[in-house]
């Protein structure tokens, strides 16, 4: 019997792998791919250059995840050199490098971004400092970031410009986003105001090579605790043990289990006594995120001939978000965009060549027209894999997570819960999943004794 066996082998998973290992423990950890990782992948164009297919971004807050990449001797790199384009309202606009985003709106438009950007910054750090006022103001902030940014910002052209850096640098959709979770998103170190800033980037880094060595290292360093294509499908548990059933009929028995699926693949396993309604009710009401994650290479970085970063921000379209993801070392340029939502939902039912000019079309858009085709297209879409239907991270939906999220990662007995969806701080974030793996590994350590 093991002390403790983990299903997955994400970053949570491995996290509260290696801590329970360091803490002397027999562990096993099951997953159910060929790979570990999870919504960490890396792929391989055929020039060799490696891009990544799933989680990407380091940001400056995110502290465990960088003791990692440090530990690991991993190089980060930041974002390309320019000028950010903005695409709203079917407009084109640059923000360049210089800071200088009052050339692109009025003064009085300016002042009026500036203003609620202040105001919401302050919230936030309200909302972080002051649980008391949280708490007792809890039904005004749960509005829409919508409501907050119609009733805090007097111009058009502010409002809209203030709802493309909040989706881009919060990642929450601001007509269904609570108040309180955008600002949740601001005080875990997401910085609005970077977006204005120089490069026109967020304060994110990626490392060089694919974060996704992050887990590959961790696992090497468990060597044969890891075990690949095993997909568990039921779990008994009792008082004494837990049981789990893999999709071939092996049984693996322990005195504890992690378990790091996403809330609504749970629905999918079988439990033994089942799972408290409540919990499944929440667990259903947390669907998977959508997107498509997708490169298109060149011969050249082109668009940088005009000063542009790569950089690109839009409100509309099937490609809303596009970054610069070069490899210096080839001299090709790379650009990386995301189908999200509706639009990853339609265009994962097209064919690959479909969302291929569908992506030209959107960086034609926002850089002009390319000199030359581009040499390869890849993408990923991440609601068809079958052991993680859906990325980013799961959805809640506006004041969710400030009710139910608590419930979905209390232990059941000997069952615990670890993952970016469960994680009190940086949820949804692979920092949030690290630092939860290892709080969670801390209680089972308690409990084991």
């Amino acid at each position: 019997m093991y002390d403790s066996i983990i299903i997955g082998a994400g970053l949570a998973g491995l996290s509260a792998a290696t801590e329970l290992v360091r803490a002397g423990r027999e562990v096993l950890v099951l997953e159910a791919r060929d790979r570990v990782g999870g919504r960490l992948e890396n792929g391989t164009l055929s020039n060799g250059q490696v891009v990544e297919l799933g989680g990407q971004w380091v940001s400056e807050a995110h502290e465990q995840l960088l003791g990692l990449i440090s530990d690991q001797d991993l190089e980060l790199i930041g974002p390309s050199d320019g000028d950010l384009i903005l695409k709203l309202h079917g407009q084109v606009a640059k923000l360049p490098e210089t800071s200088e985003a009052e050339h692109h709106l009025t003064p009085f438009e300016f002042a009026d971004l500036g203003q609620g950007l202040l105001r919401f910054r302050r919230l936030a750090d309200r909302v972080a400092q002051n649980p008391v006022w949280t708490q007792a103001n809890s039904v005004w902030l749960s509005q829409t970031l919508t409501q907050w940014i119609s009733s805090n910002l007097r111009t058009e052209g502010g409002r809209s410009y203030f709802t493309a850096l909040a989706t881009r640098a919060l990642g929450v959709d601001a007509a269904t986003a609570t108040l309180l979770d955008s600002l949740g998103k601001a005080g875990e170190g997401v910085d609005l105001e970077a977006l204005v800033a120089v490069n026109g980037g967020l304060k994110q880094r990626r490392v060089r090579g694919g974060v996704a060595q992050v887990p590959q290292n961790l696992a090497a360093a468990l060597g044969d605790a890891v075990k690949l294509s095993t997909p568990v499908v039921g779990i008994d548990y009792d008082d004494d043990r837990v049981v789990l059933v893999a999709e071939d009929g092996q049984q693996f028995e322990a005195r504890t289990v992690v378990c790091t699926l996403p809330p609504r693949m749970l629905l999918e396993m079988t439990f033994e006594p089942a799972l408290p309604s409540e919990r499944v009710q929440l667990a259903g009401k947390v669907p998977p995120g959508n997107v498509i994650k997708a490169f298109l290479a060149y011969d050249s970085p082109w668009w940088r001939r005009s000063g542009a970063s790569g950089q690109m921000g839009a409100d509309e379209g099937a490609v809303r978000v596009v970054f610069d993801t070069s490899d210096e070392a080839t001299g090709k340029g790379v650009l990386m965009g995301f189908f999200e939502g509706a639009e990853a939902s339609g265009y994962g039912k097209l064919s690959v060549s479909l969302r291929q000019r569908a992506f030209e079309e959107a960086v034609e858009g926002a850089f002009g027209a390319a000199p030359s085709e581009p040499f390869e297209y890849l993408d990923r879409d991440w609601l068809s894999e079958k052991y993680t239907r859906g990325c980013h991270g799961a959805h809640f939906a506006p004041g969710l997570w400030t009710t139910g999220g608590p419930l979905l990662a209390q232990p059941l007995g000997r069952l615990f819960f670890a993952g970016a969806e469960y994680a009190t701080a940086f949820n949804g974030y692979m920092e949030g999943a690290v630092r939860c793996g290892r709080e969670v590994a801390t209680e089972v350590n308690e409990l084991l004794g």
